[in-house]
């Protein structure tokens, strides 16, 4: 028998932005240390996500494993492809606290660093594109110096005739 749609909860669908957000507020929170912290993590994602959603602290504390698992799996693959053997104590090393945060750290870093990358990209063509306008006006005001001049002389050889 299926439940009415009462007691169904909608599908929260988190974007990058918003994994970006989670961990950040997973960072600054630190819900690991202390349980209590996933509500107040919950309560500052839901603040800050630009849709509304209805973020739960289970939803919360669930998105942030499901991140941490694919990870740990890329980390595993990752490592697997470089030939290294992974015991099942590095794979608990993983696991803990302080790799978790470290990761977090990391992947906001990264993030940071795109998006600085990203500016200094955006900033380089916009410099290009106001060197180009600049050229352009440049070009602008020698054609009508050009124009002007041959009026002067067309006005002079029409007055001498």
């Amino acid at each position: 028998m299926a439940l009415p749609k009462l007691f169904l909860e909608k599908q929260v669908r988190f974007s990058a932005k918003d994994d970006l957000n989670l961990l950040k507020e997973v960072l600054a929170e630190n819900p690991y240390k202390d349980k209590a912290k996933w509500e107040a993590v919950a309560q500052n994602v839901k603040e800050n996500v630009d849709k509304v959603i209805n973020v739960t602290s289970r939803r919360v504390r669930e998105r942030t494993q499901l991140l941490l698992q694919q990870f740990q799996k890329e980390n595993y693959e990752a490592l697997k492809s470089e030939g290294v053997t992974v015991t099942p104590s590095k794979i608990n090393k993983i696991k803990g606290n302080e790799s978790i945060m470290s990761f977090i750290k990391e992947k906001c870093d990264v993030d940071q660093n795109g998006e600085v990358n990203l500016r200094k990209e955006e900033l380089k063509l916009e410099r290009e594109r106001f060197e180009m306008e600049r050229e352009e006006r440049r070009q602008k005001i020698e054609n009508d110096k050009q124009q002007q001049l041959l009026l002067m002389e067309l006005i002079k050889t029409v007055e001498k005739s």
